[in-house]
């Protein structure tokens, strides 16, 4: 009986030791990627806002063609299919930046979020820019012409090209 007992004692000091003892960096066979440094965190961060600036930039730009189409105030069937050649300009523009923003997300996933942050805090103020720069333009097509499609272009389809360069 004394003998099962401590063949039972020594066992589970044997397991305990196992279990508990000293974890080797990384299993055997694979190689574990060494620590981001502060200043490589530093740069996938200014990376991440620079990507986010040039896509709020792009839209500003576009916003600001649109306002020149609008603001000799053409037709309706004038202004629209200049519109479309535009926004797909813009849209191939866009869609560059989106995979440079998909790119960084590959990276580096923490600068990904601190850089859809950022985004987060700044397209309010440029969507609200917009709608201040093109108020005149609504205000002509909307209520003096009633055309709705051109509001509509000019107010939701711009921006679509700003949500489609941060689609995920």
């Amino acid at each position: 009986m004394k003998k099962r007992v401590l063949w039972a004692f020594t066992c589970m000091t044997l397991m305990l030791l196992a279990a508990c003892g000293e974890k080797s960096a990384a299993p055997p066979g694979q190689v574990q990627a060494p620590a981001k440094t502060a200043a490589q965190a530093q740069a996938g961060e200014d990376a991440g806002k620079a990507i986010i600036d040039e896509i709020l930039a792009t839209f500003d730009q576009c916003v600001a063609e649109a306002a020149a189409l609008a603001k000799d105030k053409p037709e309706a069937a004038v202004l629209m299919p200049q519109l479309e050649k535009l926004y797909a300009d813009y849209g191939v523009k866009m869609a560059a930046l989106n995979a440079r923003f998909l790119a960084l997300r590959d990276q580096d996933i923490f600068a990904f979020r601190r850089a859809n942050g950022y985004m987060t805090d700044n397209r309010p103020q440029h969507v609200h820019a917009k709608d201040n720069t093109l108020n005149a333009a609504y205000i002509y097509y909307n209520l003096e012409k009633g055309e709705r499609a051109v509001v509509d272009m000019l107010s939701l389809t711009i921006v679509k090209l700003l949500d489609a360069a941060v689609k995920q």
